[in-house]
């Protein structure tokens, strides 16, 4: 809501010059020159820097070179904000993201609005996230935005921006400040005169067509940004306002110089790209992501209590420690019958070895034993046929061996 509702502090902002001597000045000398209070310094350096684009675009042979200086001035400012455009984005994603938390707390503590908002800051401490963070930079940027806003008038009322833009006759017309603030910002068009405005056809609708893009601009814009869709009657009473605003804008572009809708469509066509970018493209780099990840639990913001320092700034404390100790416990036991298991098989494959060595020995030696036998069995044999022997004793020992 407050990038919506920058335009129409935009509108509001020239009425800052008159709180003065409101009394002892009139409108019309009031808006001749919106100076003298604390914004006119950055007033009028937007306004030299106007007229010194202007002046650049005109040596250049640029053509509608007051257009062309608005929208590049425009441009330029738009890119000086946009480090805190990019903050305040990210503070607002870190906010929506902690959303689901901060519902468990208020649903856990429904009724005790006290605890309430401890175990909220207690969240918001720990995630790093700070509430005001995202209106800050926007409060920031507001007086840079009124003093372009109040530089473009005083060019306007000085009668500087008499040159057209394109299908534009005057960037000054149709109607002025003083005008507006007289209560007669929208006289260009009622009453008619012999049947038409009384700028004529043909000038009238040229002059309506920047407020007509600026509410199908305004409109896109909030269609890509809308924000999903919520049961929450209120969020449903901002939506409901929020489609209106479009038709709001445009009238107030009715009511001023056309240099100054050009400066609003412009602003509004950079603000919707800084979005897209920074929201849909992954430009913002919130610190809480959309999971949440790294903080506390919903379970574990219903038990806490007051916010501690330890827990609120360190992540790896705030983890859920539940039954952590069984589950130590559990694990060494697997470890050691992991252990038994392993050495179980390792002795059963000795003792296998083991055995089937025996077995070998045994074999080996049943084998050596039939050819003794049979050796002694052969020379027994041949001791009783009465053959001659004729081999040596020591020739006995060495067969005997």
């Amino acid at each position: 809501m407050l990038v919506k509702a920058q335009g129409l502090l935009y509108t509001l902002a020239d009425a800052t010059a008159a709180t003065t001597d409101a009394g002892q000045t009139t409108a019309v000398d009031a808006v001749q020159k919106q100076s003298g209070d604390w914004l006119s310094g950055v007033t009028s350096t937007l306004e030299v820097a106007l007229m010194f684009l202007k002046d650049g675009l005109m040596k250049l042979r640029v053509p509608y070179a007051y257009g062309f200086a608005i929208i590049l001035l425009t441009i330029i400012v738009k890119a000086a904000t946009y480090p805190l455009t990019k903050s305040q984005v990210e503070s607002t994603l870190a906010m929506q993201n902690l959303n689901p938390k901060i519902k468990a707390i208020q649903e856990r503590y429904k009724g005790d609005q006290e605890r309430i908002q401890l175990e909220t800051a207690r969240l918001y401490k720990q995630a790093g996230v700070n509430p005001l963070a995202g209106c800050l930079p926007t409060l920031a940027t507001l007086p840079v935005w009124i003093g372009l806003y109040r530089a473009l008038s005083n060019v306007a009322n000085d009668g500087l921006l008499t040159e057209g833009f394109f299908w534009i006759p005057s960037l000054a017309g149709p109607t002025t400040i003083a005008a507006r603030q007289n209560g007669s910002g929208v006289s260009w068009l009622f009453p008619f005169v012999d049947g038409a405005p009384p700028l004529g056809w043909s000038d009238t609708a040229a002059y309506l067509v920047l407020p007509v893009l600026l509410i199908v601009s305004q409109y896109i814009s909030m269609q890509l940004m809308q924000p999903p869709q919520s049961a929450d009657p209120s969020q449903k009473n901002t939506q409901l306002i929020l489609k209106f605003l479009p038709l709001m804008i445009g009238y107030f572009s009715l009511s001023v110089p056309s240099g100054l809708s050009l400066y609003w469509f412009t602003n509004n066509i950079l603000s919707t790209a800084q979005q897209v970018y920074l929201r849909q493209l992954g430009g913002a780099k919130p610190v809480v992501d959309k999971d949440a990840g790294g903080i506390i639990s919903a379970g574990q913001a219903k038990r806490s209590s007051l916010p501690s320092a330890t827990t609120a700034t360190t992540p790896e404390v705030a983890k859920d420690r539940r039954g952590e100790r069984f589950r130590q416990l559990k694990e060494e036991e697997a470890r050691k019958k992991e252990a038994r298991r392993r050495a179980a098989e390792e002795a059963s494959k000795a003792k296998a070895a083991a055995a089937a060595e025996e077995r070998e020995l045994a074999l080996c030696l049943d084998v050596l034993q039939g050819s003794l036998e049979e050796a002694f069995a052969t020379n027994g044999a041949a001791g009783t046929d009465g053959s001659p022997s004729k081999r040596s004793k020591r020739s006995k020992r060495k067969r005997a061996a």
